[in-house]
């Protein structure tokens, strides 16, 4: 489990003040931090920028919190500030304190820099 813990995060699930999800990162594994470039504990989805990945990392994270199902992702953020690339591969699997509600979720997720673009996929339902 040690090798494990740097490409983990925990995203709380909550509500906004107009109801709609907001994820919170409450604990950013080492390689999630450096391959993004930032640390980013404690801060929310609709502050990290995530480039034109935003809306899909977002609808991955809503996808398993509406189904209850694990939802894997692939793809870029450009970073136009270095004129880099954060490539990534994350698993997000939901987690309920309640047994009925999702309110975390749990990510593995593989994260690196580089120069050029990288082929992005999902494998979940749209």
């Amino acid at each position: 489990m040690q090798d494990f813990l740097p490409h983990t995060m925990l995203l709380d699930v909550g509500l906004d003040a107009q109801g709609a999800h907001r994820f919170k990162a409450r604990l950013v594994g080492t390689h999630v931090v450096e391959g993004y470039g930032n640390e980013f504990t404690g801060k929310t989805s609709d502050v990290l920028d995530l480039g034109d990945q935003a809306d899909k990392l977002y609808a991955a994270c809503l996808y398993s919190v509406n189904t209850k199902l694990p939802a894997y992702l692939s793809g870029q953020i450009y970073l136009q500030a270095t004129d880099e690339y954060v490539a990534y591969e994350r698993l997000g699997v939901p987690l309920s304190s309640d047994g009925e509600n999702v309110d975390i979720l749990l990510i593995a997720a593989i994260v690196r820099r580089g120069p050029r673009p990288f082929q992005s996929q999902s494998l979940y339902p749209p």
